[in-house]
């Protein structure tokens, strides 16, 4: 599974350009500022329909465009073992096992149109596990230090990742709290007790799923933490649900009824999973209260890799890298560990600085290319 081309026009400050990615692993090499990311998000953009640096379409296009498009040739594979172990089949034996599909994503007119094989795509659930794809990049690091919601976004993520169903949950979880809230805020107390019990069931579906979740993703999680900083002491998750112990249906909604003049009050829904948190601790204590950044970066890096182990082990698959300028703040010796622990992928996407040593992790299949200027100029040798 992979891309074996990409085309681009008028995407941000990108050259339109069709350009190769044949190959298990393509090197962006460049100053900052010159395209090497905006080249990742376009790849991204390509799997989910969607970017992980904006959520205003409209930043997309090149300054001064009134349309905008993505494509991509894609090669498919079939795992018959269904073990993330076993290499995929190599689309240039010509087996049965692969298949080219063709991606498109054209902005115009101010609307989006997402077309697969010529199909347009309506939801963009259904691009989540035909083309599973997981971006490392310097903003990840809000996932440990930032706020509650940054924490919630990333397990919802993982757990969208391995059963797309769950977006269906949390769109309910949220279109529930939206009519809860409108009716607290126009005093409409008749609503109430219906919209708290749908609450209750949408919201203890979330919160067991999390809860199971983050048991598994933890045990990974410490132990890449381990290998990859050398600390002997465990960094692990805690979830905190908003509604401990996972208590019953009917005690949710005496809850829910308990704190009915608070929400009243301020207008809002004060208790539930879109109230939940995590905690990075290590030795009982809050560890980002005392990490430094570089310590906080590396633990962003390792929520990375275990996000793809955890997707790896439960769907049977490899998902597609985007690697951005993630390893400059890492030593040698960290460095050498990250990639050592790596999960196994089909393809990957790094950028690098011209002055980083990109040659020593370069194979000899993989793709390099220099990008001055959005311009992405392929190099031999």
């Amino acid at each position: 599974m992979g891309f074996r081309s990409i085309r681009v026009y008028n995407y941000r400050n990108l050259h339109n350009a069709e350009i190769d990615t044949a190959a298990p692993e393509v090197f962006l090499v460049g100053e900052n500022g010159q395209g090497k990311s905006n080249f990742l998000e376009a790849v991204y953009v390509l799997c989910y329909a969607s970017s992980f640096r904006t959520r205003t379409d409209a930043l997309l296009m090149r300054h001064g465009s009134s349309e905008t498009a993505l494509s991509g040739s894609v090669t498919e594979t079939e795992n018959p073992t269904n073990d993330p172990h076993v290499a995929s089949v190599d689309p240039q034996a010509g087996t049965s096992l692969a298949r080219c599909t063709e991606r498109r994503i054209i902005w115009r007119d101010g609307k989006k149109r997402v077309i697969v094989d010529g199909r347009d795509v309506e939801d963009r659930k259904e691009l989540i596990r035909s083309l599973p794809c997981i971006v490392f990049c310097h903003d990840d690091i809000q996932f440990v230090r930032g706020a509650p919601d940054m924490q919630r976004y990333f397990f919802d993520q993982t757990l969208s990742l391995d059963d797309p169903l769950f977006i269906d949950t949390l769109r309910d979880y949220r279109r529930i709290v939206r009519l809860r809230n409108s009716a607290l805020k126009e005093y409409r107390t008749e609503l109430l007790p219906a919209y708290d019990r749908q609450l209750a069931q949408t919201g203890l579906e979330i919160q067991l799923r999390r809860r199971e979740a983050v048991a598994a993703f933890s045990a990974t999680f410490c132990d890449l933490y381990q290998g990859i900083s050398g600390s002997e002491d465990k960094l692990v998750i805690e979830y905190r649900p908003s509604w401990k112990s996972d208590p019953p249906l009917e005690k949710v909604i005496a809850l829910l009824e308990d704190r009915r003049q608070t929400d009243l009050a301020i207008g809002t829904t004060t208790s539930g999973p879109h109230r939940d948190r995590f905690r990075f601790a290590m030795n009982g204590s809050d560890y980002t209260d005392t990490a430094s950044t570089g310590q906080l970066r590396l633990t962003s890096l390792v929520l990375r890799v275990a996000q793809a182990r955890f997707f790896s082990d439960r769907a049977g698959r490899r998902p597609l890298l985007l690697l951005d300028d993630v390893m400059l703040e890492l030593d040698p010796v960290r460095r050498a560990r990250f990639l050592a622990v790596l999960p196994a992928y089909d393809q990957a996407f790094f950028t690098f600085l011209p002055d980083e040593q990109f040659n020593s992790y370069r194979k000899d299949a993989t793709l390099l290319y220099r990008v001055v200027a959005g311009v992405i100029d392929g190099e031999s040798g």
